[in-house]
């Protein structure tokens, strides 16, 4: 920048103490990131504040009663969204079969460069049914299974008029309009139970770094003439630090899992562009229960303790004496006074630690590792990986590569032994697969293109 463009009344040597100070904090806030919040607007939040907090009243019964109520939507929570997975399960994993749909996999993949029956053979444009893409003979499930059925009826009511059957009926095929939505829904998908997941490490961090000592434990702070109250995160007993990570982490994390596992199966299965947009949405919709029943469960006095409770930041751990627990809870009010709740101030920048009057930071330059985290997106990588787990594992136990056609079709389809999906098919399919089928005959296989039996 050359001396005219410097602001009015800075000389250069000024201007880039001001650029270097504003770097440095830069790097500090990045250091002092970790604040240990709870989610206020779901009943995940409400489920590890409220029992501490009536833990650090002497359980006096009206934080009991708000405790009991926060565990009863907890549980109500629980049963919802693990029907609805169980239920997008059943109909993936039971009905499809049930209804004769396989695997969709690769087919349709490579639309655009399929011409047809009647063009050259291309190995990576055969459907399900055998023969060759095309644009127009492309049909959604439901469609082709109708048409399909129509031509075999045909058929066997006629079969002295099979040539003119086969000339004049046309199927067509079944498989997926466009590859491109399919990776892109996809992804926003995983994206979104990808911030689930953070959320649960970042409790697991939470109940790890909170400090056990009984005299830190007080989620409930008064002055010396008990006329002033404050909430606020404090440390927690090692029995209650278990009892929340059994009560609300592990089934959280599992939830993601679960969500993970039959929502890529789902969009992986869908054929049609929007039912793709659409199943996306519902997927994520189902990770959004928790925060509609927050609103419909707690109480007004429940959501006015979340919202007035202070956050504990990760740098007051050091802090040993009574003073500087004053400090901190001074500090902390001041700090949570102006943001609000979706954590910015009302400035609207990120809500920051403050600096005492007469308090100095000392910054310090940038390393390669701060550089590093500023230029690589390292949510996105680990949302790719965790697609990338995912999706492997549909391929490797829903589909079968097939080196004759170059591309992954559909394995042998059976019908399910029953049309119910209990708990115990949800939680051992999710990990092993296990659905059983009636016989060993299947309804369905991969038929060998005509032009490979030639």
């Amino acid at each position: 920048m050359q001396p005219s463009e410097l602001p009015q009344g800075e000389t250069q040597a000024d201007h880039s103490e001001a650029i270097q100070k504003a770097a440095e904090k830069l790097v500090d806030v990045e250091e002092n990131q970790t604040v240990f919040r709870l989610e206020k607007s779901s009943v995940y939040g409400s489920a590890i504040a409220f029992p501490q907090i009536a833990r650090s009243s002497g359980y006096k019964s009206m934080f009991v009663s708000i405790w009991i109520r926060a565990y009863m939507a907890l549980a109500l929570n629980y049963f919802v969204q693990m029907a609805l997975v169980m239920f997008v399960g059943e109909a993936t994993q039971i009905m499809n079969p049930l209804g004769g749909q396989m695997h969709l996999c690769d087919f349709g993949a490579d639309l655009d460069v399929c011409k047809g029956p009647d063009a050259e053979f291309e190995p990576r444009c055969t459907g399900p049914g055998g023969t060759q893409f095309s644009p127009s003979r492309l049909y959604g499930y439901t469609q082709w299974a109708v048409q399909k059925f129509t031509k075999q009826a045909l058929l066997d009511v006629m079969p002295d008029q099979e040539d003119v059957i086969n000339e004049k009926v046309d199927p067509g095929e079944y498989g997926m309009e466009n590859s491109t939505c399919r990776w892109l829904c996809l992804l926003l998908f995983v994206m979104s139970v990808n911030h689930e997941i953070q959320v649960c490490f970042r409790m697991l961090a939470m109940l790890w770094q909170l400090p056990s000592d009984p005299e830190k434990c007080h989620w409930i702070e008064s002055n010396s003439n008990s006329q002033k109250f404050v909430f606020r995160i404090a440390g927690m007993p090692c029995h209650w630090k278990l009892i929340t990570g059994i009560v609300v982490f592990v089934p959280k994390l599992a939830l993601c899992y679960f969500v993970l596992l039959e929502g890529t199966t789902l969009l992986l299965d869908t054929s049609g562009i929007l039912d793709t947009v659409l199943g996306a949405m519902s997927m994520a919709f189902i990770l959004e229960v928790d925060e509609m029943l927050h609103d419909s469960m707690i109480t007004h006095a429940g959501r006015w303790v979340l919202d007035n409770m202070l956050d504990f930041r990760k740098e007051h751990l050091a802090d040993k004496d009574e003073e500087d627990g004053k400090q901190y809870v001074s500090s902390a009010r001041r700090y949570n006074s102006d943001e609000k709740k979706d954590g910015t101030t009302s400035e609207g920048l990120s809500a920051l630690p403050r600096e005492e009057p007469g308090q100095e930071r000392k910054g310090k330059d940038a390393t390669y590792g701060d550089l590093f985290r500023q230029v690589v997106p390292l949510r996105l990588i680990m949302t790719l990986v965790v697609m990338a787990i995912f999706t492997e594992r549909y391929y490797r136990f829903k589909c079968v590569y097939k080196d004759e056609l170059g591309m992954w079709v559909s394995k042998d389809m059976y019908t399910p032994q029953r049309a119910s999906y209990g708990l115990t098919d949800f939680m051992f399919n999710g990990f092993f697969n296990t659905v059983g089928h009636d016989s060993n005959s299947p309804f369905w296989s991969m038929p060998t293109p005509p032009h490979l039996l030639k």
